[in-house]
């Protein structure tokens, strides 16, 4: 558990403030001097579970250009048009000012809103922005990002999990990742990546040591102090680099529903750690002010024993089924039309909550729908379609949990599930152990119909909720800010599904 002189008190302290915060953690890894200190999951996740990192993807986007910098490709003040020529310009004094370093800094001006379709292709929708009159300069926006990856993508020819594989994954002993593509088969560069805890830890150590690892020069090092320095001051005391974050010495990778890989250099150490959590900023404010002290002297035994019990706790086993139901096995259910309506409001019914599904390029379409399931004595299975893809999960009614695999629209998901019945009601807890979502399932079953009830964490509402404040209108409404959460209200009623 710890193999080094860390302090067991404000580890310990640091899982619980999360905990108050409502922030499930998944994984966290402390490193020092090069070396693990601190590593530990809570069940299902496991050391060997690539993770999704939402914007953490920035970063390695970042390094990915500094490869092709040092090679000699293109320079921080390489203009973005010419990249592109075969799109027509307008406002050409804007365009011969925007560089590369414009992008890397989040400084493009270009108009950006996280509503708009994440689907499309990110070239043409960067290009078709209009530059902002008002508020210039930083602007936190994935399409920054993804124009700096689909550049490395132009103009090496190949994807950047191609490009990157001689460069940095494999040199570290990393497996080739997932890593999602829009429609135009491009990589994307806001987000997208999964990786493990491990595999993170060791590119975060990498800049740590000024790009090497295990003596050998990785990353090449300029890129390293330019990437992780100060490029632009921001007003609340933190500064921002090329696709990192910088405050008080610490530098950081971070993504959406708290995924943080953290550079201490004070302390020669490497934070990773992996959550769902809807408030970020608590879970960012455990770690800084709670978690960063863990480098102070030892706590002695009475902490250790405290976090010992307490990481226990996060690998207790689920419940086994209770009350046995009788579940139609012969029959496949449809989704009636009015449900099909109501569940299909903001972003469809699927195995992954809409709230993460919302930021996907590729997702379905349509409802789950053509369901049916198969019952053992220790297995319940469901089976349904999203589009054009099956998906089987498998879920242990005896208090072991079962796995199952699918594809939804090419993203490769691992589940993890198990059932219960409480007063007539059969539950399922499902996790998509690869995202940092939990789906949960009630069954209601009649003669001819079933209804099918989803809520998920990251819950979809308070995800909504938590980021109006980013489309200036809703923000300023009081009004349209109730008239939204009413709307929201909706989209976790139960959906019916009739046999034919």
């Amino acid at each position: 558990m710890i193999k080094t002189k860390l302090s067991a008190e404000y580890i310990y302290k640091f899982y619980k403030e999360l905990e108050a915060h409502h922030v499930e953690n998944h994984g966290l890894l402390i490193m020092q001097d090069g070396e693990t200190a601190f590593e530990e999951y809570a069940y299902p996740y496991s050391a060997d579970m690539p993770h999704t990192l939402f914007s953490v993807t920035k970063s390695i986007t970042s390094t990915a250009v500094g490869f092709a910098i040092a090679e000699g490709l293109f320079t921080l003040d390489s203009k973005i048009a010419s990249f592109f020529p075969e799109y027509k310009l307008k406002n050409n004094d804007e365009w011969e000012k925007l560089t590369l370093r414009s992008v890397l800094t989040m400084q493009s001006n270009k108009e950006f809103s996280f509503l708009q379709d994440m689907t499309g292709d990110y070239v043409e929708m960067f290009f078709k922005a209009p530059f902002r009159k008002k508020d210039r300069g930083f602007l936190y926006s994935n399409n920054d990002a993804h124009i700096a990856a689909a550049i490395v993508q132009k103009a090496t020819g190949i994807s950047l999990v191609d490009y990157l594989m001689p460069r940095l994954f494999e040199p570290l002993g990393i497996e080739r990742p997932f890593w999602e593509t829009n429609s135009a088969g491009e990589c994307i560069g806001g987000t997208g990546l999964y990786l493990t805890l491990r595999d993170l830890g060791k590119i975060m150590q990498c800049y740590a040591d000024n790009g090497k690892y295990r003596g050998v020069q990785v990353i090449p090092e300029a890129w390293v102090k330019e990437a992780t320095r100060v490029q632009v001051k921001l007003k609340n005391g933190e500064g921002y680099g090329y696709f990192f974050w910088i405050k008080d010495g610490i530098f950081s990778m971070t993504g959406m529903f708290g995924q943080i890989a953290a550079c201490i250099p004070e302390e020669k150490a490497v934070i990773v750690s992996m959550n769902c959590a809807i408030d970020e900023g608590s879970h960012a404010k455990a770690l800084e002010n709670t978690l960063t002290k863990a480098f102070s002297e030892p706590s002695g035994a009475e902490w250790d024993h405290k976090l010992k019990a307490y990481l226990e706790h996060r690998s207790k086993q689920p419940p086994s089924c209770g009350e046995r139901l009788n579940i139609p096995t012969e029959k496949t259910f449809y989704i009636t039309p009015l449900s099909d309506i109501l569940a299909k409001l903001m972003f469809p019914q699927s195995l992954i909550p809409r709230s993460l599904s919302s930021s996907f390029a590729k997702r379905p379409t349509k409802n789950l729908d053509k369901v049916s399931f198969k019952l053992t004595e220790d297995v319940f299975s469901m089976q349904w379609m999203e589009d054009d893809d099956a998906v089987t999960v498998n879920c242990g009614l005896d208090g072991t949990p079962r796995n199952s695999e699918c594809k939804i629209k090419g993203y490769p998901y691992k589940i993890w599930a198990y059932a219960y019945t409480r007063n007539g009601i059969l539950n399922a807890v499902v996790k998509p152990v690869n995202t940092l979502a939990t789906q949960y399932f009630t069954f209601e079953f009649s003669e001819k119909t079933v209804k099918i009830k989803i809520t998920g964490t990251p819950h979809f509402a308070d995800f909504v909720k938590n980021n109006a404040g980013m489309v200036p209108f809703v923000k300023k409404s009081k009004l349209i800010m109730k008239g939204l959460e009413l709307f929201l209200s909706t989209t976790e009623r139960p959906i019916k599904f009739k046999a034919k």
